[in-house]
């Protein structure tokens, strides 16, 4: 598979999504291969809650979510039937995909998302497409559980980023990206496409790269 880096949201792992995390990993077994970043969810905020209370400074928080992010991928990593390790960093994750023709992983350093970690991935493996595949179907202009929102199909770098740091909307709120990713994706022309996860048919459409329902950032 020559096909996107695939960014897998952390919150299909929360209770209430499991199912759409099983139907994810049957169906990318009939991929043949696949470079997946993976998130922390439910495990990374409940640990990071907890250190936070503890006094724990920001960068320990960070150390903490990324550990979280690697259990996850190891997780998946072997309900697929990998044996091999999860990978600390971008080029180890470069070498491993050259090997085994696949390669899964989780966050690499502090400050930097699995969303930027896919973009980077993206970046050493030559791939001119992310897919977000997360637990909203589209970008919308403005917070979603807002009545009127309305979706977006198709925007650039420039406004995705607006979006972000407006006053009104509020650093990151409801949006699943964020500056350091949207950078790299802007240097490189990297395509990012979000997708529902409870909509696995679709999802994979965009995997895929056929036409599929979502917003694709350009």
């Amino acid at each position: 598979m020559s096909g996107p880096v695939i960014s897998l949201g952390g919150s299909i792992f929360s209770k209430t999504d499991e199912k759409y995390l099983s139907e994810f990993i049957e169906r990318i077994k009939d991929e043949d291969g696949y470079a997946l970043v993976v998130g922390g969810g439910p495990i990374a905020r409940e640990q990071i809650s907890k250190l936070r209370m503890m006094g724990a400074k920001e960068y320990y928080l960070d150390m903490m979510g990324i550990q979280a992010t690697r259990l996850n991928a190891t997780m998946v990593s072997l309900a697929l039937g990998n044996l091999m390790d999860v990978p600390k960093s971008i080029d180890e994750a470069v070498r491993m995909m050259k090997v085994y023709k696949r390669v899964i992983m989780g966050g690499t350093e502090p400050g930097h998302t699995t969303d930027a970690v896919s973009l980077l991935l993206a970046e050493a493996l030559s791939r001119d497409t992310v897919v977000n595949v997360t637990n909203v179907d589209y970008l919308y202009d403005k917070d979603p559980t807002v009545k009127g929102a309305k979706k977006i199909k198709n925007i650039t770098y420039s406004d995705a980023t607006k979006m972000i740091t407006s006053e009104k909307r509020g650093a990151g709120a409801n949006f699943p990206l964020d500056i350091l990713s949207l950078n790299i994706a802007r240097r490189s022309g990297i395509k990012i496409k979000i997708v529902s996860f409870r909509d696995p048919s679709n999802a994979f459409k965009a995997i895929n790269g056929k036409k599929f329902e979502g917003t694709t950032v350009s």
